[in-house]
């Protein structure tokens, strides 16, 4: 076993002298120039000396020059390391100096070990000649060198100028600290910058606001590193770029520098926009003709629905407050019971009517300033657990602004994108809610998230369909997301779903944001608030009108009817007394709803009309939005609604 000592500047080459020197049971000694060479020899003298050739400040030529001039280190045997000369080309020069013999560093570790062991063996008056007068000889060695190393430059220079001008993508290098000193044309072409304004930092504007601080502050990582996103490098100019970034590490692995390339991606991006809103608007028009259809059968199911729950109820009423012998109690108990059936049943299908109308953006809604954080905490608090081994979490961001919405409509959109997530979920998982404000597109951002199966392509593609469901026969009617679409479309937001088999599914509510204060909520009504005032009911439907006029009779209003738009308008001009409000259908022949409220408006200037309606497409804007100052009760109706909307109406009115 003998002592090396390895002088090389690169850390990578003396790792790998240090791997094959340990495999052949050498002891190996490291130093990084060749003046600490030269001072460990002195004190350590190793049995031999493994110099690379080419090193900074002292080259292995100049440092056994002086390894020889020295009487303590003069007899050591020494073999040149090299990857710039051939063995051919340092040979003479080396044998000048006294040097045993030149190795490749590229030969096999095999020849390094046998070349050691030749030194090692090798007569020692060999190893100490001087050079003589081998100066000359050394400057032509490295001269040569240098002129073929700077012509392989030049070329690899002017390679690197014609591959950069040619490329499609920007390109730019500079020294460590991220400031540019090359930039090519195509960076100009896609920042519309000089490379002027693009060298030192200007070329970092390629980077969004947020990636740009996070370099600044924490400097470029190890390794690659990319970023994406649309920058703004003008008042009209906006490009989606993907900047990917490497750092360059010296031989001790500090950094050195960087190079970075810029892709303009933004035909990309805008193409898979259109792809996007060409996909939603052929799904919007699929809704709308369904919607229309929807519409259609719900309004005249919904009055028919009324009919059946309000006069179900009136019986229930009746059957209650007999004392005549007639009924006994067992009968009277008996009747009960089939009228709530009815009425179960007849709740049913006006909760399937509303769910039609609601995907078609129809519904009587009733827009509301709301505190989205309160909604989600009141849904989460009602959940519990959804289901075995499902954990909810919430990631509310404070201070959310509010949003406008129905807020019994919002909150059943957040129920059943829960049950959704607890069915996708059978096995346990995690259901989140989340909520932050998106400043820029005035909206605030709701997610509901779980960790359940996914969704696979083909399925996402039509998930938001009606009736279109993925569970067994009987466990769902498939209308779940497509009312959630509906409910949040025309709360004047957006649903999107997000969703890959394996990895859940994340549902995006985005409401509109406003900065109005939280809307009271009123209080029911159910006793008898109308006496003394008069109440003008217009319905098409017989049983409709006679079921409001029962209502509010009972309540101790005074009520006048009319089958149509123009009797009821009849009547207001010739009735003597006055009327306080006018409670109108929306859909009547002669005039309809929003046509009799204009034409009171010559007749009855002050009067509140207030409408009733399942189907309120009329006194929609084409967005399919109420106008706040409208007010709707949804048919089919209990008596606590319709009292409570009237006694709000003319509570507003004498205020």
């Amino acid at each position: 076993m003998a002592t090396v000592l390895v002088v090389d500047d690169r850390a990578t080459n003396r790792e790998v002298a240090r791997i094959t020197l340990d495999d052949g049971g050498h002891q190996v000694i490291e130093a990084t120039a060749g003046a600490e060479a030269l001072e460990l020899a002195r004190r350590l003298h190793p049995d031999i000396v493994l110099a690379d050739v080419v090193m900074p400040g002292m080259d292995g030529y100049e440092f056994v020059h002086r390894l020889r001039a020295d009487s303590r280190t003069a007899g050591i045997p020494v073999l040149l390391y090299t990857a710039n000369f051939r063995p051919d080309e340092a040979a003479p020069l080396a044998a000048a100096y006294g040097v045993a013999q030149v190795v490749s560093k590229s030969a096999d570790p095999a020849d390094l070990l046998v070349a050691i062991d030749r030194a090692l063996h090798s007569d020692p008056a060999t190893a100490a000649a001087g050079p003589g007068d081998a100066g000359a000889e050394h400057l032509r060695a490295v001269n040569a060198k240098l002129v073929e190393k700077a012509l392989a430059l030049d070329e690899s220079e002017a390679r690197f100028a014609a591959l950069a001008d040619v490329s499609p993508v920007g390109i730019v290098s500079g020294p460590h600290g991220l400031h540019a000193t090359y930039t090519n044309p195509r960076l100009s072409d896609i920042t519309g910058l000089t490379a002027a304004e693009l060298h030192g930092a200007g070329w970092l504007r390629c980077l969004t606001g947020v990636d740009r601080d996070e370099l600044i502050t924490h400097g470029l990582p190890g390794g690659q590193a990319g970023y994406y996103g649309e920058i703004h490098l003008g008042p009209d100019q906006r490009r989606w770029l993907h900047t990917t970034i490497r750092r360059i590490d010296d031989a001790e692995t500090a950094p050195a520098g960087f190079v970075a390339t810029v892709d303009d991606v933004t035909s990309v991006v805008e193409a898979e926009q259109r792809r996007h809103a060409e996909e939603r608007r052929r799904i919007a028009e699929r809704f709308d003709s369904l919607a229309r259809l929807s519409g259609a059968v719900a309004h005249d199911f919904n009055n028919m629905l009324n009919i059946v729950l309000s006069f179900t109820e009136f019986t229930a009423d009746a059957v209650q407050d007999a004392t005549g012998a007639p009924l006994t109690d067992g009968a009277a108990a008996a009747i009960l019971a089939d009228l709530d059936r009815i009425s179960t049943a007849g709740k049913r299908a006006a909760y399937l009517a509303h769910q039609l109308l609601t995907f078609g953006g129809r519904e009587v809604v009733a827009l509301t300033v709301l505190d989205p954080n309160a909604v989600v905490a009141e849904v989460t608090a009602m959940l519990g657990s959804p289901g075995p081994h499902i954990t909810v979490d919430t990631d509310l961001q404070p201070g959310v602004r509010n949003v406008k919405a129905d807020r019994a409509k919002l909150t059943q959109v957040l129920i059943n994108l829960a049950t959704n997530a607890r069915d996708a979920m059978p096995d346990g998982g995690v259901l989140t809610f989340t909520s932050r404000d998106a400043e820029r597109d005035g909206h605030v951002h709701l997610t509901v998230h779980d960790t359940g199966h996914g969704m696979s392509p083909d399925v996402l593609d039509r998930a938001v369909e009606p009736f279109f469901s993925t569970k067994p026969k009987g466990h769902g009617t498939g209308l779940g997301l497509a009312t959630a679409y509906g409910i949040v479309r025309q709360s004047g937001g957006d649903l999107t779903l997000e969703s890959r088999p394996g990895h859940g599914t994340t549902v995006h509510l985005r409401l509109p944001a406003t900065d109005e204060p939280v809307a009271h909520i009123a209080a029911p009504v159910t006793g008898s608030a109308g006496t003394g005032h008069t109440v003008l009911v217009a319905d098409d439907e017989d049983g409709v009108r006679e079921a409001a006029r029962r209502i509010l009779g009972r309540a101790g209003y005074t009520v006048l009817t009319a089958a149509d738009g123009r009797q009821a308008l009849e009547i207001a001009r010739h009735h003597p007394d006055r009327i306080d409000a006018v409670l109108s259908d929306v859909v009547m022949p002669h005039l309809n709803g929003p046509e009799l409220a204009a034409a009171l408006r010559g007749v009855l200037p002050a009067v509140p009309v207030l409408y009733m309606s399942g189907y309120a497409d009329p006194l929609m804007s084409e967005q399919g939005l109420l106008d706040p100052s409208v007010t709707v009760v949804g048919k089919p109706f209990t008596a606590e609604q319709l009292l409570t909307a009237l006694h709000t109406v003319l509570t507003a009115v004498t205020s």
